[in-house]
């Protein structure tokens, strides 16, 4: 029987890819502060298309769909199902203010992503967690800024904080929780 952890690394993988523990389709990724979808701006698949999170429910991209690889190193990859592309920070050498971005799975470390829970008084799992890139955890997933009058924000990599714009959660399908 298949168990899930609430910690999850998250990254996307490509046709080259290292072997994989767990491997989920029609994954949704929340974040916690406003309850925004990851998906791809435009509903674009092009190499390099800028990552986002859909605000408003009128907005139903088909990129909101990730697969979700969860390898045996602890590393996990997310892999835009609509695109077959991998997300990665903009740049080679990932710092704070990068945007995030989807290329070709290649299976190089851009493409890994590790989860730190979300911290709590009680130290009780709450299922939320940041994820940051494999050559600089020191950083996560971030929200922006509102785009598009509101409905969707622009992601960056920032500090990795216990703070609502970081943490993020994964769905299966329309379900609210893994």
């Amino acid at each position: 029987m298949r168990s899930i952890v609430p910690i999850v690394v998250v990254c996307l993988l490509g046709a080259a890819s290292p072997a994989y523990a767990d491997h989920t389709t029609d994954i949704r990724v929340y974040n916690r502060m406003d309850g925004s979808r990851l998906a791809v701006a435009d509903n674009g698949t092009a190499e390099g298309a800028r990552v986002i999170s859909l605000r408003s429910p009128a907005w139903q991209y088909t990129t909101a769909r990730w697969t979700v690889d969860e390898r045996s190193d602890g590393y996990t990859v997310f892999k835009n199902e609509l695109a077959n592309k991998c997300l990665q920070p903009g740049t080679a050498n990932p710092v704070a203010g990068d945007a995030l971005v989807i290329r070709t799975c290649d299976g190089s470390k851009l493409q890994d992503w590790s989860r730190r829970a979300e911290e709590t008084y009680a130290d009780t799992p709450t299922g939320w967690g940041t994820f940051r890139p494999r050559l600089n955890p020191g950083l996560a997933i971030t929200i922006a800024t509102w785009e598009a009058g509101g409905s969707r924000d622009s992601l960056y990599l920032d500090a990795d904080q216990n703070s609502t714009d970081r943490l993020w959660r994964l769905a299966r399908g329309n379900n609210t929780w893994w």
